[in-house]
């Protein structure tokens, strides 16, 4: 009696163990899958790209898509500091001619349409699409207009290197134009790509 009653313990406890090793397992892989699709109906898409994006891309578009999203909103908080700085410069020393006047409407503008800080009137006035590489070749944004132009959607490109849509005979030159800064001596070799510019025609 004693026998059958072990045996019977061994069969009906059996398959409860190995129910207890596998729950814990898919309960995981469903709640992974559903942190993803929470993730995924945050990025700026269409729900028919969406829905095609494997889990991989899905990671790789929300770094990339809190990567531009934090470098341009410290870009606009230094723009309105600045532009604050320049407008308190203007009220100092303001005139009244029409060309200052002017100066300052065009200057309000700019810095508050909502347009500019889209993007969306540089576009239709340029008629093409804008991207940014970084100085490792990552596709750092591009604009959704680049289908049009290139065929490869906008999701499809960002966080990727930008060497892989490139012809290979090309790959040399336009990485050259990308280490822009190893011909800068060591003084000026902290400074942006944009302080330079800015400072082209006073220091270099």
């Amino acid at each position: 009696m004693t026998y059958t009653r072990s045996i019977d313990e061994h069969i009906y406890k059996s398959p409860l163990k190995e129910n207890q090793k596998t729950n814990p397992s898919k309960r995981h892989r469903e709640r992974l899958n559903g942190e993803l699709e929470n993730l995924a109906s945050l990025l700026p898409f269409e729900s028919s790209i969406l829905t095609k994006l494997d889990k991989l891309s899905i990671l790789r578009l929300a770094v990339s898509y809190l990567r531009v999203k934090s470098y341009f909103q410290a870009t606009f908080k230094n723009r309105q500091h600045l532009q604050n700085q320049q407008q308190q410069q203007y009220e100092a020393t303001s005139s009244t001619t029409s060309s200052s006047t002017s100066l300052g409407l065009c200057q309000e503008i700019y810095y508050h349409d909502p347009a500019f800080s889209e993007g969306e009137s540089i576009l239709e006035a340029l008629q093409g699409f804008i991207i940014i590489v970084s100085c490792d070749g990552e596709l750092f944004f591009a604009s959704r207009t680049v289908e049009q132009y290139l065929g490869f959607h906008q999701s499809d490109i960002l966080h990727q290197s930008a060497f892989e849509l490139i012809h290979s005979e090309d790959r040399d030159e336009f990485k050259r134009h990308l280490q822009w800064n190893e011909k800068l001596t060591n003084e000026h070799q902290n400074l942006t790509l944009e302080q330079i510019l800015t400072n082209s025609g006073k220091n270099f």
